[in-house]
This record gives structure tokens, C-alpha cells and sequence, in this order.
């Protein structure tokens, strides 16, 4: 009896146990939330948000994911998530007994929620609106209500609305919605100081209400006790607006793509208006101590939205102010870099110094690059004494000091070669004359090494000293009545100082190697040049004059430089700029990122087509009589004496071709002799080099439109005959006949309009050969039917939400002809209409029971498409080709016209610190837009590349390469393709490449 009494009270113990357990469980437990592809600091924010023991907040790896369910509820970021099916898979099979959320989703595959729709927009609402309090009332919500927790549950708080299209500062409560509230703000707190420059700080990817703004506050900081007014707001719609409020005098923009996504040439029109620079610090996505061991810096896809995509609004200076750190709770958190803060913060008062310092004042070192021992300077395309001889003469027209400038171009020449050259390491007899008359700057060594240690980390201080000999026992050193100094080759024109860039390495005398990377630590000759400029001589700017010098190459970092890095050091402070050819857009961008120069555009040499014909005259008409023979005997004579004088030439060694004179070429083997001797005597060339500041010669002007407009007009109008059956691709794949019927009646064409031919849609129209009213048709079908990104898209979808049958407040922007905030413009236009006739705008469909549907078509079901017909389409664009090549003749002569004095208003522009216009680049022929020169070269627009046209060409040389291929090769298709892909040619066609 005992025994059954026992064993009846451990049941009812292991009961009442499992009981309270599972109540516990059910009712009471912790709450795990797991967070998935989250950034590591929104998963700070949440985790330093939540106060209640009851929430876990845990951080669970794509790698991981069959993790999620032990856990009460997935929070996942659909924003560049990367998984397979299999991953989203499991995620689904998870969804299905665990409350799982995806949010920011930017593909519709991954729009996965288990939620009811009350509960998603419960949860949209507390994370769209995150701030500190939202974020710990969504965990609060997240227990009570979706984990269904009903012990230590507390009741979450309702939603606190984003603060959104407002000024903040360091205390995290106020924000302002109009300047003059947050300049009472700033007086009462003896915050603003009358008189002072203003500095507008757009917070961009670093939300300021998060919880985590401790590094915004010390930039703000900063920037206070340096004298300057500083306007921080968040926006994302109105930023132009703002702006306009404060009327700075620069703006700090941190970065997350362009400044106004919506209409973003409005931002470029803004501050071209207004001539202020915009600058964009970077923050670095990962702990600072893993970015400064990352050679590369950043790259891929990490370097779009921060770097590539500012570019575009002409923004300068990606120097990065802020990493990541992980606190001793495991939290990982932003941080601001105290000594690359102090330096930036010198940075921006540098550039407005500019706008406020008298020319005559401004101390500006200019560097240009000369070969050891030559006489002449280089610079890609440039005559560069010339050009250097103008520009300086330009300077003291614009008031700057430039006493004791020889007074011709001559005498200039001759004091570069006795003061500012370049010696070789080993030319002793010519650097000691150059100590006794060349006039150097002497840099004791006490007073270099000084600099030395101020400008770089204690570890680089040694790793320099150790690599180079004794600072005046090695290149450029010198001793003088028992010391030793640097000598730096420099001529000094009361406030201008020119300087040859010395070697950036001596181990090698490969000067093509030297100036195009060396790695290794550079000799102090090369880096007393630059801290005399920017410690002895205390210079306001520096230029780069001409394509190119070797700073942008020396190691490290590609990009996001560290203040180990050669191109961050040795420029400094200093507000930089390089002055650049259109021709070499690749080489162009590694300037701007690893130096911090804005660049200053400039032209090619003028383009001609080449005069190689006469060389073939011979052949050509040799190859004419072939194609008009008819007797198959005649044929075969004529193709002996063509292969007769194509060995004498040579071209059969270019060709690959036999060259057995006793064996004719076959028509194939003539057909390719024709297309190169032709593709050779139609090739443009580049004439004599460009000088700053001289217009091409009427002459050389007419060559390059030619050069510019005659090859996309000829081609656009044999696409268009060739759509129309009037020709046939075999026939257009003769250079000649393409030369005798379509370009050089497409030359013809543009020589009219050089020379005062009235363009108008009926000219247009007579030249393609088609009816006036085909022109806007051929427009309304290639008009880009372009997609809002998803997740913008659901943003918007639940604004346009209807209550009780009423407008909503989008419809009513809509219907009053305003443009709602974030909605993009081409989209809002297209509502108006509809909203203006009376129609409502369409709700979101829920989810039937939470769950995601997937519609795929039937077997054997095509899916539906809008997609135009590819004949209908590639006769549009031929004649929209056409059209905009006639059009842009004349721009494009007035552009190239007005160039060389936009260089210099945009130079001199840039050193009074204001804004310089962003364009695309590539020399005139390759990409017409990247002229008018004087503006600073960006890449390319990420957005927008390929562009449609690009692709379908892209498409067309990839399948020719394969079908040459299978040609050659009975049929068989590679096995392998390799292609090598310039970054310049890339850039120029649009991504074709």
C-alpha cells in the first residue's frame, strides 16, 4: 500500500512537474526572437533597444537557417538576401509552425510572412517607424501577441510615428520640422555662432533615432568646435528642400546611393545652383580592426551605394570616418575614428576656406610628371608645357601671386630643366649641380622626420625608415655644413609652387612599372615632395596636373584608404584636384578614390580618319574588279594578283591567310583583305596633342563631329534598310559597300549640318527615309516602362490603403498634383492621370491564411508577357539613333567649341571651393557625352548599366563569337570562353562589354 502510494505521489510530482513546465513554456518561458541577414547593427539596435529579460534577441546565419525552429518568432531582412531553394525552403517549412516575418523585401520569391495581415502591418509599423522605443515595443508586442506569453508580458506601448523630415542634434529627444525652431534650438543652448559657415549634414544610411547615434553626435561635435554651424537632418524625400533652407556652404552626406533617389538630377541642378561641395564620408560595414587588415578596402557590391553611386551627384572625398566595433556584451556598434574625424573635420574647413581666402593669398602646389632626364613634360594627350605655361598665366589673371613667371614659354622651359627635374639616382655630376643652382628646398632632416612622424602611424614611421637609406644619405639627399637634408626639386612663383612628381620607387627603372604600381614602401624623396607642400610650403590646394602620376598606384588599400595608406597620407588635408583626359576613364577613377581628387575633365587631341587609303588604293581596286567579274576564269586570274599584292603588303601575316602566290584566295580569303584594308583606311586617329585653354581649329572641330556622328548615323541607317529588306546582312558585312552606301552618305549628312543645315523632324524624317509621325512613335515604344524596387513598391501600396471608402492621403496629394514623399516621379504622373479621372488606386491582396502563394505557369504554358516584337523594337531604336545623332551634330560642335574655356572656369571654380559638375567619360568618338570637358568623371550608373540597347548589343557580339566559333569548327561549340574586359571600354559603351 505504502509502495502504490509512492509510486502514486512520483506521478502526480512528474505531472504537476510537466504541467508547469509546459505552462511555463507556453505561458511564461522566454521569448527567442531569431534575426535573420540582418546587418550587425540593426541587430545592436533591437538587442540595445530591449530592456525586458523575457526577449531574447539572437543573431542566426543564413548557413544555419534549419536553427530557426527552436525559436518563437524569425524576423528576416529580404534586402540582398542570398539563398537558394533549398534555404527558402526550409524557411517556409519553418514559417509553418514558427510566426516567421520577412521585411524590406526587394524580391517577390522572398516575400514570406505566416503572419495575419493584422499582425504584419502591427510588425511593419513598429520596425518602419524604428527608433529606441518602437523597437522595444515590437518585442513587447512580438511576446505578447504573437508568442501568446501572458507572464512577465508587458503591454507594448502604440506606435511612436518615425521621425521623419526633421533637424536632430545630440540630445536624442528634440527634432525640429522648420530651420528657424532648430536655430532657436541652437541660440538657446549658445550652440550657434553668428556669421559662421553652415554645414549641412544629411544622415542617409545612419538612422539618428535608432538608439545607436553616438557616432553622428561626435561628428556634430567636431565640426561645432571647429566654427561651423552644423544642420543635421533626416529625410528622405525632402532633402533638396532642406537644403534649400540652409543654404550651406557644404554638404556631408552619408552615403547609402545617391542623395535623392527619386529625382536625383535635381540634386546635381541644386548644387550647381548653389556651387557647394558635397562630400561623402564612408562607413565601413564591418569591424574597424577587419577593414584595416582588408587589402582591397571594399569591393563588389559593398562599394555601389557608398561609393560608385555618389559619384553621380559629382560628391568628392569617399574618406571613411566610421567603423564598426563590438562592445564587451558581444554588441556590435558604429563608431567614428577619432584621428580620421579630427583630419576630416580640417578637411571640410579647408575646402570653405577656399571660397573665403583672397587668390592672391591661396598657396597652391601643383605636380607635374616628367621622365628622368628628359626635357619635355607628360601627360596623356596633352601638350603639357603649353598647358602648364597657360594655366599659370590664367592664374595671375584671376589674381593669384605668381611673381618671378617668366615671361614666355621659352624661358619657362628652360627654368623647369635647371630647377624642376628629375635626376637619376645614379646621375651625381647633374644632382650636384642641381644642389649648387637648381634653388631646392632644403628639408633638414630633424625637421622631415618630424613631419614624417606627425603624418603616420608609429608601425609605418619604422617600417619607412627601415626600407630607405638615412634621409640624407639616400635619393635626393644631400649634406651641408655638417647636416643633412632632403632636397625637393621645386620652383616657387610667389604662391605657386610647381613640382616634378619624383619616382615612386628606385628598385626598378621601369618607369612604365614605377608609375603604375610598385609595391613597396615609397623613398623619402617621393614623400618629402608632398609634406613640404603640405608642412613647409602650407599649401591651400594641390594639383595634379595631366594624365598621370603614380600617387593613385602606390600601395594599399584599392579603395575606403586607411591612414596606412600612401594616397591618404600624402595628400593630406589638402583639398585636391587632378586635372584629367575624357580618354582614360578607367584609370581616371583610381585617381578619384585613391587620392580624393575632384577632377577636372579635359580633352583629347582632336580626331581625323586616317590617310592609310592611298596605301590600298591598288588593292581595293583590285578586289572592285573581282566582284565585277563574271567569268569564273577572269575571277581566279584577278585573285591571283590580289594575293600577289597582299604578300607584298604583308596583310596576309595579319590575316593568317597562306601565302602561296600560285594558289588563289578564295572569295572568303578577299572578303576578309577588303574589310581590314577598308576598316584601316576609314580609322580614326588622333591629330597633334590638346593644349589647355585652345579651341580645336575650325578644321579639327569638323573632323571629330565627323569622327563623332557619321559612324552611329551610317550604321542606325543600314539597321533601318536592313529591317526593311532593302539590304542583307551578307552585303552589309562588306566594309566597302557599307563605306561607298552608308558612310560616306552618312558624312555627307553631317558635313550639311556643319555647315548651316536646318535640322527639323522633316529632315530627320527624309534622312531615314520614313514618315514624320514614326519618329514619336518609335519614342512612345522604347519610353522604359521602369519598375519601382519591390520593397518601395509595398511601401507605397500600403499608403494608398483606403479607410471607410475615403481618399487616402496619397490620393490626395495625387489628385492636388503633388508628388507624394519617396513616390518616384515617373510613377506619381501616371497615378495623377488616373487619380484625376475619378479611379481609385488598387490595395495590396493579403495572404490567404498567411501563407505565401506561388504562381507558376502550367506544362506547356507560356507565361504572359508585354515584351515588344525584336523587329518592331530594333527599327525604333534605328530611328531614334538617327534622330539624336542629328540632333546632337551641333551640340556636339558647340561642346567641343566651348571645352577649353569650361576647363578653366571649372578649374579656377574648384579652387575657390565650389562644386564641379559630374559626367560620364571616354574620348568623344567612344561616349559624345563626356564633353563639354571641366567636369568630374564618374563610372558608371550602376542603375542604369547595361543599358537596354547595351544589352541587346552585348547579346549579339556574345552569339557572333559563338557562331564564328562553330564555324570555324564544324559545328562544335566551345568549351570555354575567356573574354578580358576593360574597365574604360566598359564604362564608354554603357556596359555592352
Amino acid at each position: 500500500m505504502k509502495n502504490k502510494k509512492r509510486i502514486l505521489s512520483i506521478i502526480l510530482g512528474l505531472l504537476a512537474v510537466s504541467l508547469g513546465y509546459f505552462a511555463w513554456s507556453k505561458w511564461a518561458s522566454a521569448t527567442r526572437i531569431a534575426l535573420v541577414n540582418f546587418p550587425n547593427y540593426q541587430v545592436s539596435n533591437m538587442a540595445l533597444s530591449n530592456e525586458d529579460n523575457f526577449i531574447k534577441f539572437e543573431e542566426v546565419p543564413l548557413d544555419q537557417l534549419d536553427k530557426l525552429k527552436n525559436y518563437d518568432f524569425v524576423l528576416a531582412w529580404g534586402m540582398g538576401i542570398k539563398i537558394d531553394e533549398n534555404q527558402r525552403n526550409t524557411i517556409i517549412k519553418t514559417a509553418e509552425k514558427v510566426p516567421t516575418h520577412f521585411v524590406s523585401v526587394t524580391s517577390p520569391e522572398n516575400d514570406i510572412s505566416s503572419l495575419s495581415e493584422s499582425q504584419s502591418e502591427k510588425v511593419d509599423s513598429y520596425l518602419s517607424s524604428g527608433n529606441k522605443k518602437n523597437f522595444q515595443s515590437f518585442a513587447r508586442y512580438v511576446r505578447k501577441y504573437i508568442d501568446g506569453k501572458k507572464f512577465f508580458a508587458e503591454e507594448p506601448e502604440k506606435v511612436i510615428e518615425k521621425k521623419e523630415n526633421v533637424f536632430f542634434h545630440i540630445d536624442e529627444e528634440v527634432a525640429f520640422s522648420d530651420i528657424k525652431a532648430y536655430e532657436d534650438y541652437l541660440k538657446k543652448n549658445n550652440l550657434y555662432q553668428e556669421g559662421k559657415p553652415k554645414i549641412a549634414i544629411v544622415s542617409g544610411i545612419h538612422d539618428p533615432f535608432s538608439g545607436n547615434k553616438a557616432h553622428i553626435d561626435s561628428i556634430i561635435i567636431s565640426l561645432q568646435k571647429s566654427g561651423l554651424n552644423v544642420y543635421p537632418f533626416a529625410s528622405f524625400g525632402k532633402r533638396v528642400e532642406f537644403l534649400e533652407q540652409i543654404n550651406p556652404d557644404a554638404v556631408i552626406y552619408f552615403p547609402h546611393g545617391r542623395l535623392q533617389m527619386t529625382n536625383p538630377e535635381q540634386t546635381v541642378d541644386w548644387l550647381k545652383e548653389k556651387n557647394i561641395p558635397i562630400f561623402t564620408p564612408i562607413s565601413v560595414i564591418q569591424l574597424e580592426e577587419d577593414w584595416l587588415k582588408d587589402p582591397m578596402g571594399m569591393f563588389g557590391g559593398f562599394m555601389g551605394q557608398p561609393i560608385v553611386m555618389p559619384e553621380l551627384d559629382g560628391a568628392v572625398h569617399p574618406y571613411v570616418l566610421i567603423a564598426q566595433e563590438k562592445r564587451n556584451d558581444g554588441m556590435v556598434v558604429f563608431k567614428t575614428i577619432p584621428d580620421r574625424l579630427k583630419k576630416f573635420t580640417q578637411i571640410v574647413n579647408n575646402f570653405i576656406n577656399l571660397k573665403k581666402k583672397n587668390n592672391q593669398d591661396k598657396k597652391v602646389a601643383i605636380y607635374y610628371f616628367k621622365g628622368q632626364g628628359q626635357n619635355s613634360l607628360v601627360a596623356q594627350g596633352l601638350e603639357t608645357n603649353s598647358s602648364l605655361y597657360n594655366f599659370l598665366k590664367k592664374m595671375k589673371s584671376e589674381g593669384y601671386n605668381v611673381d618671378g613667371l617668366p615671361e614666355n614659354e621659352a624661358d619657362f622651359q628652360k627654368l623647369i630643366n635647371t630647377q624642376g627635374n628629375i635626376y637619376n639616382s645614379n646621375a651625381m655630376g647633374s644632382f650636384d649641380n642641381f644642389i649648387q643652382n637648381g634653388k631646392p628646398a632644403l628639408i633638414n632632416d630633424a625637421e622631415y622626420t618630424d613631419w614624417l612622424k606627425n603624418s603616420v602611424q608609429t608601425q609605418m614611421y619604422e617600417e619607412v625608415m627601415k626600407h630607405n637609406d638615412a634621409v640624407s644619405e639616400g635619393f635626393m639627399g644631400t649634406k651641408k655644413d655638417g647636416k643633412g637634408y632632403l632636397a625637393i626639386s621645386r620652383i616657387v612663383f610667389g604662391n605657386v609652387a610647381i613640382l616634378p612628381q619624383p619616382p615612386a620607387a628606385l628598385n626598378t627603372d621601369d618607369e612604365f612599372k614605377v608609375n603604375h604600381g610598385v609595391k613597396e614602401i615609397p623613398p623619402h624623396a617621393y614623400i618629402g615632395a608632398y609634406l613640404w607642400a603640405q608642412k613647409g610650403f602650407k599649401a591651400d590646394a594641390m594639383i595634379h596636373f595631366g594624365t598621370h602620376g603614380s600617387l593613385e598606384f602606390t600601395p594599399n588599400k584599392q579603395v575606403a584608404l586607411s591612414s596606412d595608406d600612401w594616397g591618404d597620407i600624402l595628400v593630406g588635408a589638402v583639398p585636391h584636384f587632378y586635372y584629367y583626359t575624357i580618354g582614360n576613364i578607367g584609370e581616371s577613377i583610381i585617381a578619384k578614390r585613391r587620392t580624393y581628387a575632384t577632377l577636372i575633365s579635359y580633352l583629347t587631341p582632336a580626331f581625323t580618319e586616317s590617310e592609310a587609303r592611298t596605301i590600298f588604293n591598288e588593292l581595293l581596286d583590285k578586289i572592285n574588279y573581282y566582284y565585277k567579274a563574271q567569268d569564273e576564269a577572269h575571277k581566279k586570274d584577278i585573285s591571283l594578283q590580289i594575293k600577289k599584292i597582299a604578300v607584298k603588303m604583308g596583310l596576309h601575316r595579319d590575316l593568317r591567310l597562306d601565302s602561296i602566290t600560285s594558289k588563289p584566295y578564295s572569295e572568303e580569303e578577299i572578303d576578309k583583305l577588303e574589310n581590314f584594308a577598308e576598316e584601316i583606311a576609314t580609322e580614326k586617329i588622333n591629330g597633334e596633342f590638346y593644349t589647355m585653354g585652345v579651341p580645336y581649329s575650325s578644321d579639327k572641330i569638323s573632323s571629330t563631329v565627323l569622327a563623332m556622328s557619321t559612324d552611329p548615323l551610317a550604321y542606325s541607317l543600314a539597321a533601318l534598310d536592313k529591317i526593311s529588306g532593302k539590304v542583307t546582312d551578307q552585303q552589309l558585312k562588306r566594309k566597302a559597300f557599307f563605306t561607298e552606301n552608308y558612310l560616306n552618305p552618312a558624312k555627307n549628312i553631317v558635313l550639311q549640318i556643319l555647315n548651316g543645315k536646318a535640322v527639323n523632324p522633316d529632315f530627320i524624317a527624309a534622312t531615314a527615309k520614313i514618315q514624320v509621325s514614326e519618329i514619336e512613335k518609335a519614342r512612345e515604344l522604347l519610353t522604359p516602362q521602369r519598375e519601382m524596387p519591390y520593397f518601395v513598391k509595398k511601401a507605397m501600396e500600403k499608403k494608398m490603403k483606403s479607410k471607410n471608402g475615403e481618399l487616402t492621403e496619397v490620393e490626395k496629394q495625387l489628385k492636388a498634383g503633388k508628388i507624394p514623399e519617396g513616390m518616384p516621379e515617373f510613377v506619381a504622373k501616371k497615378l495623377m492621370e488616373k487619380v484625376k479621372r475619378g479611379e481609385r488606386l488598387g490595395e495590396r491582396p493579403s495572404f490567404v491564411g498567411g501563407k505565401l502563394k506561388v504562381s507558376t505557369p502550367k506544362a506547356g504554358q507560356k507565361p504572359e508577357t508585354n515584351q515588344i516584337p525584336k523587329e518592331q523594337k530594333e527599327r525604333a531604336m534605328a530611328i531614334l539613333d538617327i534622330e539624336q545623332t542629328i540632333n546632337n551634330v551641333v551640340f556636339y560642335k558647340e561642346n567641343l567649341l566651348k571645352s577649353p574655356q569650361m576647363e578653366l572656369k571649372s578649374f579656377f571654380n574648384a579652387l575657390n571651393g565650389g562644386y564641379v559638375a559630374p559626367s560620364s567619360g571616354g574620348d568623344a568618338v567612344a561616349n559624345p557625352r563626356a564633353v563639354p570637358t571641366g567636369r568630374n568623371l564618374y563610372a558608371v550608373n550602376a542603375e542604369m548599366t547595361p543599358s537596354e540597347m547595351a544589352w541587346e548589343r552585348g547579346v549579339k557580339l556574345a552569339q557572333n563569337t559563338m557562331d564564328e566559333y562553330r564555324k570555324n569548327h564544324k559545328g562544335e561549340y566551345p568549351k570555354k570562353i575567356a573574354y578580358t574586359f576593360w574597365s574604360s571600354e566598359f564604362i564608354e559603351t554603357e556596359g555592352v562589354s
